[in-house]
């Protein structure tokens, strides 16, 4: 099984780097899309790991959230309007790559305790790559990178 750049980033951010699924997802889409996100820019979603510490929204779909509202927003979520629509695809595409959007329920299928959450990550990279893809073949998003990057591009790392 081939890893796209995301899912690269990913791991190397999740297991070599110690990051948590908010910053990992932030981050790895930072490097792979090319947002250009302030240093430390990771640390406003260090709260949303483990779905906030209480088990709520996924961390991971956080992390997601974030990267795509800095890849589509330019002044404000109101002035933004297909940030709705690219936010339920979103959901849509992470519900149908984990089952779910809170963390205790994707936690009771996608944890492991040699690897934590990074299952959960790389399935988290798929539906964020699956979101750009659709969003980019809906006319609706001009992506400023190489398309080749949602591409599986690497044998998997296990």
């Amino acid at each position: 099984m081939a890893l796209s750049l995301l899912e690269q980033n990913v791991h190397d951010f999740y297991m070599d780097k110690h990051y948590s699924c908010s910053e990992t997802l932030l981050l790895a889409c930072n490097k792979t899309f090319q947002l250009h996100l302030p240093d430390g820019s990771m640390k406003l979603l260090s709260g949303f790991s483990g779905g906030m510490y209480t088990g709520n929204l996924c961390g991971a779909l956080s992390g997601c959230t974030a990267a795509l509202s800095a890849m589509l927003v330019q002044t404000c979520a109101h002035e933004t309007k297909i940030l709705p629509q690219a936010e339920r695809l979103l959901v849509s595409n992470f519900r149908k790559q984990l089952g779910h959007t809170q963390c205790p329920q994707i936690k009771m299928v996608h944890y492991s305790p040699e690897t934590r959450c990074l299952n959960t990550c790389l399935l988290a990279a798929k539906a964020m790559n699956q979101t750009v893809l659709d969003l980019i073949n809906d006319g609706l998003y001009e992506p400023q990178f190489d398309l080749s990057l949602l591409q599986d591009q690497q044998p998997s790392l296990f």
